[in-house]
């Protein structure tokens, strides 16, 4: 058995209240503090895919469903981006991990802000992609790709969260890459997430409001930003960093809002590389 195969574990973490959270870990154990992965808007831990793997040949590296999700329990009647950084947390004392790297896109780089906010001696580096310190800070012309989104929820069962995929893909992607974005719909509806989740995790994404306690943020903070991302835009995820006391910006090239999908190689060496040699 090689030291990579030695860090495979698959498991479900209770949390208070019942439920459970189905988790993965994948990646060499050793020292160096373990990178926490929190998923965006629907899909399954599956579909962190190439970025996962290449994240696993020099990190420890934790993967979950939040809930209602894959494989873990239905979701709570009320979900928050704060109840679902609680979630990531239940994960880490489950693993009986003190401290973590952190990594979140879109609805999980919102998590993951909450995450640094509510526990900060828990987030030793923090790298958020995609996201905005509110929720609803859509671009002009993001608005109407959020519209859809929404409407992605109103097709049949097994539609639903190959229709999200397509949506968040760039068409420089859709267009360039089709046998993949037919791919990653399969891998999406192998897994298929809860109309009813998906809902309270897109409400909860568009109540997410962070901005009155971002300077809270201690850990060494890295944002990146998709430079064709449709949804947001860049400027959002710029004012985030500015927003964050010492955070970094940086632009993945050629990538659209969901960075791990259309750019996962290149997104995850500047996730490595940071998480390895943070700013001083």
């Amino acid at each position: 058995m090689n030291e990579a195969e030695e860090g495979l574990e698959d498991g479900f973490a209770r949390v208070p209240g019942g439920g459970e959270i189905a988790y993965q870990t994948r990646g060499p154990r050793h020292d160096r503090d373990p990178v926490l992965l929190i998923r965006p808007l629907g899909g399954s831990m599956a579909l962190w895919g190439a970025f996962r793997a290449r994240l696993a040949e020099t990190h420890r590296v934790i993967a979950f469903d939040h809930r209602g999700s894959g494989f873990s329990s239905a979701a709570q009647a009320v979900t928050t981006t704060r109840g679902l950084a609680r979630d990531s947390l239940h994960v880490l004392d489950h693993l009986g991990i003190e401290r973590a790297q952190v990594f979140g896109i879109s609805l999980g780089g919102m998590v993951a802000t909450w995450l640094a906010i509510l526990a900060p001696s828990r987030v030793a580096r923090l790298c958020v992609a995609a996201a905005s310190a509110r929720g609803l800070a859509l671009s002009r012309a993001g608005v109407g790709r959020g519209l859809s989104l929404a409407a992605c929820l109103a097709r049949p069962r097994g539609e639903i969260e190959a229709c999200l995929v397509h949506r968040i893909l760039s068409r420089r992607f859709r267009e360039g890459h089709v046998d993949e974005v037919r791919r990653i719909e399969r891998l999406a509806n192998a897994e298929p997430t809860s109309r009813t989740a998906l809902a309270q995790l897109a409400l909860a994404a568009a109540l997410h409001d962070a901005r009155s306690s971002l300077r809270r943020i201690t850990a060494p903070t890295l944002v990146l930003a998709g430079e064709h991302d449709e949804l947001l835009g860049t400027e959002a995820p710029r004012a985030l960093a500015a927003a964050i006391r010492g955070a970094s910006f940086a632009i993945i090239a050629d990538s659209g809002h969901d960075l791990t999908l259309e750019q996962p190689a290149a997104t995850a060496a500047r996730v490595a590389r940071f998480f390895e040699h943070p700013p001083p």
